[in-house]
């Protein structure tokens, strides 16, 4: 997909959901704005979702050594956002009886088999996109240069690659821990659903958006457009000027692990999409039924299926979140289902600064919509 093809339209979009959802809050978007100024961010934007109604506030710019502001129709990379993504295509194949949560994989991928250690033997579906399956994290460059080169299709890169991991010794959970993060789990679980649907990972993205009517790309946004934002990221922790990434920086991820964090969305699009698992959760079918929403969300403690699990501290009512981050862009939604609210909260630089702009925006956020003041 290329994004100069669309550009007037994505603005266009762009300007009319600006248009028709900003009843913009000047209390929220003075918190932002100060927020953003204080950890001198590029551009920082946040979605305010109701059942029946999204608001945005956003400010900055898409690459800070140039004036061009950040717009509602700008792409921006959600990293591991995307699992969610990629459990909420398993918990449709689910639905459709291709697979089950209780699958294993080496029944699914059969000449895996042969190759892989004993523990690994069992482990299902729900297993990997749970990450209770003990797979090795690969979530830091170094895990990646052990790995020999892979070849052919994405597909059967992600065989290729499942062949390694399973050949490597489990990592149990910390004392505490139920769970092992790890985005090489989710390259296996969508392995899984490319067997089970006899589509790549790839083209089950594309048909649920195209049915969805959403917006996205692989990868890094100004890969496809140099006019889209940038990432940004410190060159030493002590800096307070970001480095904007251009589009052939060598930085990248491994194009077999998108399904494990490597998509691009506009704000109002990813704000649709959470806005249709917040109503799911509150009991109305879109895409896939209320109970397959509330197995992703809450089918497990801790970390379900795509979702973190915590709750609220004064009820004790369930709330799901998750973060995105490939060191260049910064995501953070969470849903309230009790409250009947999601927030998502992003930003183009990727470093510490980002996390904790983006958290303290979440909480003015909340604060303002339970005061009625948003």
């Amino acid at each position: 997909m290329l994004l100069r093809a669309s550009l007037l339209i994505s603005l266009l979009v762009g300007l009319a959901v600006r248009h028709s959802a900003c009843a913009q809050s000047l209390a929220g978007q003075l918190v932002l704005d100060s927020l953003r100024n204080h950890y001198h961010l590029p551009a920082l934007l946040a979605a305010i979702i109701e059942p029946g109604q999204i608001r945005y506030m956003y400010g900055g710019v898409r690459r800070n050594d140039q004036p061009t502001p950040v717009t509602l129709a700008d792409y921006f990379h959600l990293a591991s956002e995307t699992k969610s993504v990629t459990s909420l295509l398993a918990g449709k194949l689910v639905e459709k009886g291709k697979i089950r949560w209780d699958s294993k994989l080496l029944d699914v991928v059969p000449e895996l088999r042969a190759g892989a250690l004993p523990p690994y033997t069992a482990i299902t579906l729900a297993d990997l996109l749970s990450h209770r399956a003990s797979i090795r994290p690969y979530t830091a460059g170094a895990e990646y240069k052990s790995l020999p080169t892979f070849s052919g299709t994405l597909t059967e890169k992600r065989r290729q690659f499942a062949a390694v991991v399973l050949q490597q010794a489990p990592v149990r959970p910390t004392t505490g821990q139920a769970h092992v993060y790890s985005n090489a789990g989710y390259v296996l679980a969508a392995l899984m659903l490319e067997r089970a649907s006899h589509q790549s990972w790839e083209v089950l993205v594309a048909n649920a958006f195209h049915k969805l009517k959403l917006r996205y790309v692989l990868g890094f946004p100004n890969r496809h457009d140099d006019q889209q934002p940038w990432g940004h990221w410190q060159q030493e922790p002590a800096d307070s000027v970001f480095t904007p990434l251009g589009p052939t920086h060598a930085y990248q991820l491994k194009d077999y692990m998108a399904p494990a964090g490597d998509l691009s969305m506009p704000l109002p699009d990813f704000a649709r999409l959470v806005q249709l698992h917040l109503n799911g959760l509150l009991g109305h079918r879109n895409y896939v039924t209320p109970q397959t929403y509330q197995t992703l969300h809450f089918g497990l403690p801790e970390y379900a299926y795509g979702w973190g699990v915590t709750t609220l501290a004064t009820t004790g009512a369930p709330v799901s979140l998750h973060d995105g981050s490939a060191g260049t862009f910064f995501c953070h939604t969470i849903l309230f289902p009790s409250q009947q609210v999601a927030l998502v909260v992003l930003t183009n630089d990727g470093d510490a600064p980002a996390q904790q702009a983006c958290y303290a925006l979440r909480r003015r956020l909340k604060q303002l919509y339970l005061a009625g003041k948003l």
